[in-house]
């Protein structure tokens, strides 16, 4: 009798996702049959830095309910339309470019590689001497040298962060003559294109928010462009419904140290961008001005955010532009709006620069082999999954979200996703993903 307990315990913990070590230490003797032994593992054979990224942009209740990994880079799309993780290229999608120019930078001083993008926050505090509330609850660090005090006396006017969304240090390797803005404010200033996103999946959402608070989505819980609120609906990501960020923002805590003074503006293509300042974190205090823009827009509209005054005072300002398009038309609107912050602010500028991740590359067509997008996979797994209703209540990068109400209806459970998900086929037949797995199965991470 307690054999057969010992048995089925095994079984269901394999189930779940327990690490096939804590599985193997569990059998003593011939205690597991084959049947156990032959059971699927889930997440836990996945190469450790993968695992340790995806690990890095789960949160649990807002993350996908189940999530795969592809075997190539050719899987693309859903909310936030990035590329999904996969085994073949998980630390080249995440290499990005970090930059830091201006008053309080240290010309030549190192960014290491493998800097991630919670060290922009850090970093600019420390260069404006501001010491944030609760240092305790995020985990990035300011980059060691960069800040080099407060010059003649004086800090920072004006904060510009630049966000280039979808570009990662691969598009940049592969155009060397498109940036010669950035690079010259690396060399001037302090960068390095070995930075690192820090988390999976690739979802500008996410990052930016990560720029914004100084910690990674598996803290500040803005996992991606789609997340569930505390009521269990599928909502956009700093939309109505939205949950707030778990942490506050560098702008947030800014805004609120110093009651209100300072001018806190926002430039992007979608107002799911808003990571990178926030703006709702402290209730009732939100008057940020926040502008959609595109392409060359977004220059026009950050010069009127700043002949409003940023810059203009001793109080710093924060203004955070989001840009898209081609590395070339970012680097020449990078040149404008550096231009035009350090007029508005008297040269009293500091400049933090930073790529989002990698993400056009496979929707350019530089991957090999066959693709498939986020809209065929959902097909797939709806039509797998037993039932007329269609379990996908939202699909973003790396991960579904299913419709809690249709699963019970139907008695069903998530793992029917994931077997679906371990079915899916490329146009030519061949399997699309390497791992599926529930997203609590993320949670043992620690344990592999």
């Amino acid at each position: 009798m307690f054999g057969r307990r010992l048995l089925v315990l095994l079984v269901v913990l394999a189930a779940i996702g327990i690490p096939a070590g804590v599985l193997r230490a569990a059998c003593a003797g011939k205690s597991c049959t084959a049947t156990v032994a032959r059971a699927r593992i889930p997440f836990c054979p996945l190469p450790a830095e993968l695992k340790a990224k995806l690990a890095a942009g789960f949160r649990e209740g807002r993350s996908p309910d189940v999530m795969a990994v592809a075997r190539s880079e050719n899987v693309w799309g859903g909310a936030g339309a990035g590329p999904w993780p996969s085994v073949a290229d998980a630390p080249t999608i995440t290499a990005v470019p970090i930059a830091f120019f201006g008053r309080g930078i240290r010309p030549g001083a190192v960014v290491p590689g493998g800097t991630g993008l919670d060290a922009i926050a850090p970093t600019l505090s420390e260069v404006l001497s501001f010491r944030r509330p609760h240092p305790e609850v995020r985990a990035g660090t300011a980059v060691d040298g960069v800040a080099d005090g407060v010059a003649d006396g004086e800090r920072p006017r004006l904060v510009l962060e630049i966000a280039w969304t979808g570009v990662g240090s691969h598009e940049l390797r592969d155009d060397p003559r498109g940036w010669p803005t950035l690079r010259s404010l690396m060399e001037r200033g302090s960068g390095a294109l070995a930075g690192d996103t820090g988390s999976l999946p690739l979802d500008p959402t996410a990052t930016l928010t990560t720029i914004g608070t100084g910690d990674l989505p598996s803290q500040h819980g803005i996992t991606g462009t789609l997340v569930r609120n505390d009521g269990g609906h599928v909502v956009e990501a700093w939309g109505p419904g939205s949950p707030f960020s778990v942490i506050a923002t560098l702008p947030d805590d800014l805004d609120q140290a110093m009651d209100q003074r300072p001018l806190i503006g926002l430039v992007a293509s979608d107002l799911a961008d808003r990571g990178i300042i926030g703006g709702n974190w402290y209730i009732g205090h939100d008057r940020d001005a926040m502008v959609v823009a595109t392409g060359g827009d977004a220059v026009t509209a950050a010069r009127r955010l700043l002949a409003q005054g940023f810059g203009r005072d001793d109080v710093p300002d924060i203004l955070a532009v989001v840009l898209d398009g081609s590395v070339g038309s970012m680097d020449r609107r990078t040149h404008e709006l550096v231009a035009a912050a350090e007029r508005a602010s008297g040269g009293s500028v500091v400049v933090a620069i930073a790529g989002t991740g990698s993400g056009a590359g496979a929707e350019a067509g530089s991957t090999t082999g066959p693709r498939i997008r986020a809209s065929d996979v959902v097909s797939q797994v709806d039509d797998a999954v037993p039932g007329d209703p269609n379990v996908v209540a939202g699909v973003v990068a790396g991960g579904l979200f299913l419709d809690q109400r249709v699963l019970a209806q139907e008695g069903i459970s998530g793992d029917a996703a994931v077997q679906a998900l371990l079915k899916v086929t490329a146009p030519d037949g061949t399997p699309v993903f390497e791992d599926a797995f529930q997203g609590f199965a993320v949670s043992f991470e620690r344990y592999c």
